[in-house]
């Protein structure tokens, strides 16, 4: 039965790695690191699995090497692991039983890699003892790489290590290890190690930071590449101490992406006496290193008790009067006592005098403190190593007689369901508390208070409330709220009453309409008169005006509400013009339209007489010339000329500005302007011959 059980677990472990190579192909990796001493690069590497380790250690690896990093990789040479007499001949040769251990234990691990172990597997448990399996393997796997990095000489036992005894100074190289036998489940990728042949004695120095503590020390590092297993040493009776029992080792999480630091702790120190610590690491070539040696000194980290800070007192106009109180006994090295003052119980405190109050002092005077301000104060108690212990921040409360100014409110307006908001102007006091708003009917009438918004003595920071909600009813005789406010500060002295601020309710009955009384046109103007709306809420009265009567009516003028008349200046000649009006009042509510009323400027019919007539003649013709302003196509002038009654009588007529005729005679002239609609203008100044 046990044999078909291995059959099976075989089978198992066969098709679950076939489904995963068919899902992804799995990869383990080689990793390289170095170093230049000597004039050698000497390396190590190591597998990430058992598995491959299995490879490597029954066909070795190969190592290669390319200049620069250029990818022209060549073999320099190869490793595999000792034999068991090579072991057996290195272990008698260690130097001290610790050394023989390290490379037994090596040894140990290499015959164990290379025996196959199978095994049963029972249904019940054979996840689990999958799970235990591998965590065992994992372990012997790090205490091997562990190993290998403590003693060089079990590195080189395992084919860890290769010596590199043909490279130049000052030249860049770039390694990588590869197995001589191909994996047939992984992915084997070589990782490249790059490094430049000079020699750096300062490599592996690793900076320890030291967090001072009462009787106590504290370290921290940041973890080095290239150094493990931290022991920590110090001087104790003139011999060098290890005080950590074992190696530090930090260990993670492979997703961990956070910052590595290890530390390390010692207490039941001494104060105010120096200790001298040097720490030690393993390189991974075999070598115990030194990397940081610091000097460290507790000190007294323990506060001394807290005062007990009583309420301030504002005992004089210009004074405040501090008192505290300490529990008996008093620590022997306490020092003295610090006061400090803030506008704000969390906020900066500004110490109040230059040295520390005496041990034996409970009382303080401040004559410097801010009149229209908060103030804060605090007690601290200080010990010889500066140590500080702080009393909780009290305000004083202040004798302060002056009020706010008187308020101002903004605006104020109510909604259609009867939400009245009112915003009110912020005073400009440093220590003002809030307001309180009052409410009436009428503004004769006693108004009641509704709303308080006032600040805490702690919150003086925040903004004071300036925008107060008020509801009231819609259904009421009177058309108006009215609304009083008064500020409030922190000493609850209270200003004079703000102005009274009216809010219109809402209205939605519309205000008359106005009425058209009388429209007179002239032949330059129409002149239009009217009785406005009356309604006492009317806010505007609009006069519109249009030339088409199945046109929208266009906002021509906004009227006063006491105007009767509107003159009409903006009108063409023979042009009809429509006009109506309407009322808006505050409520916005609009009349309805007045009756419409039109008006036309009429033509007379005058028209300008001509200008500057003369009249010249020679060789018996007689010439007349004259100018007009207003010439057109529609114009034409007639020429007068007296008769022997001394009457003018039409002669004869002329499109032009002159007239030409053949007269001897003396004779008297005069022209008159014509247009064809039918206008005339009077008959020019007389000219003779």
């Amino acid at each position: 039965m046990k044999k078909y059980l291995s059959i099976i677990f075989i089978s198992f472990l066969f098709l679950f790695s076939a489904f995963a190579k068919a899902q992804q192909e799995p990869t383990t990796v080689i990793k390289t690191k170095g170093r230049y001493i000597n004039n050698t690069v000497e390396l190590r590497f190591f597998p990430d699995r058992k598995s491959t380790m299995k490879l490597a250690f029954k066909s070795g690896f190969i190592i290669e090497r390319a200049n620069g990093s250029a990818g022209n990789f060549i073999e320099i040479g190869r490793t595999t692991p000792y034999s068991e007499a090579q072991w057996l001949e290195v272990m008698n040769a260690a130097p001290n039983e610790d050394k023989m251990n390290e490379i037994e234990l090596a040894m140990d691990f290499y015959l164990d890699v290379l025996e196959d172990n199978g095994g049963t597997m029972s249904f019940n448990d054979g996840i689990g003892e999958l799970k235990n399996q591998k965590a065992a393997e994992d372990f012997q796997l790090m205490i091997s790489l562990l190993t290998a990095i403590k003693n060089a000489e079990a590195a080189k036992g395992l084919g860890f290590s290769y010596v590199d005894q043909t490279v130049e100074n000052g030249v860049d190289y770039t390694y990588r290890v590869k197995l001589v036998a191909p994996s047939t489940i992984y992915k084997i990728e070589s990782i490249p190690f790059s490094i430049k042949a000079i020699n750096n004695s300062d490599a592996l120095k690793n900076k320890v930071y030291i967090k001072t503590g009462d009787t106590e020390l504290g370290f921290v590092w940041n973890e080095h590449p290239d150094l493990s297993g931290v022991d920590v040493e110090r001087t104790i009776n003139g011999k060098n101490v290890k005080l950590n029992k074992a190696p530090i080792y930090a260990i993670r999480g492979s997703d961990y992406d956070g910052p590595k630091r290890t530390g390390f702790d010692e207490d039941s120190l001494v104060n105010y006496q120096k200790y001298t610590y040097r720490f030690y690491a393993q390189t991974l070539f075999g070598e115990r290193v030194q990397f940081a040696e610091v000097t460290g000194m507790p000190r007294d980290r323990k506060p001394p008790q807290q005062p007990f800070l009583k309420q301030p007192q504002h005992a004089q106009p210009d004074e405040v009067h501090i008192e505290w109180e300490m529990q008996a006994p008093i620590a022997g090295d306490f020092k003295g006592f610090a006061i400090s003052r803030s506008e704000e119980n969390n906020g900066t405190f500004t110490l109040l005098h230059d040295k520390l109050l005496p041990q034996t002092a409970r009382k303080f005077i401040d004559k410097s403190f801010l009149m229209d301000k908060t103030n804060y104060y605090l007690v601290q108690a200080v010990d010889t190593a500066n140590n500080v212990s702080s009393s909780f921040p009290v305000a004083v409360t202040l004798i302060d007689s002056i009020p706010p100014s008187k308020p101002i409110f903004i605006k104020g307006k109510i909604d259609s369901t009867g939400v009245v908001t009112v915003d009110i102007k912020k005073n400009p006091e440093a220590d003002l508390m809030g307001y309180r708003l009052y409410r009436s009917n009428a503004a004769e009438h006693e108004f009641s208070a509704i709303k308080e918004g006032f600040l805490s003595i702690d919150s003086m920071g925040r903004d004071v409330k300036t925008v107060y909600k008020d509801t009231v009813t819609l259904k009421s005789l009177t058309p108006y709220i009215y609304y009083r406010v008064e500020a409030l500060d922190f000493n609850h002295n209270t200003s004079e009453f703000s102005e009274i601020l009216k809010v219109k309710r809402p209205d939605k009955i519309a205000p008359t309409t106005p009425v058209f009384k009388k429209i007179k046109s002239t032949e330059d103007v129409i002149e239009l008169q009217f009785a406005l709306s009356k309604s006492i809420d009317v806010k505007e009265q609009i006069l519109y005006r249009k030339t088409d009567l199945k046109a929208p009516w266009e906002k021509y003028q906004v009227l006063k509400n006491d105007q009767l008349t509107f003159i009409d200046k903006n009108v063409k000649k023979g042009t009809i013009y429509y006009y109506s009006m309407r009322a808006i009042d505050e409520s916005e509510n609009a009349s309805e339209y007045a009756v419409p009323v039109q008006g036309k400027t009429y033509k007379t019919g005058v028209r300008p007489p001509v200008e500057d007539l003369r009249i010249t003649t020679k060789n018996g013709e007689v010439t007349l010339v004259w100018s007009y302003k207003d010439l057109n196509k529609e114009t034409y002038f007639v020429i007068y000329k007296k008769n022997k009654d001394g009457q003018f009588v039409r002669h004869g007529r002329s499109l032009k500005l002159r007239f030409s005729e053949s007269e001897k005679n003396k004779s008297t002239y005069a022209v008159k302007v014509f247009t064809t609609d039918g206008g005339q203008s009077k008959l020019s100044k007389e000219v003779s011959i």
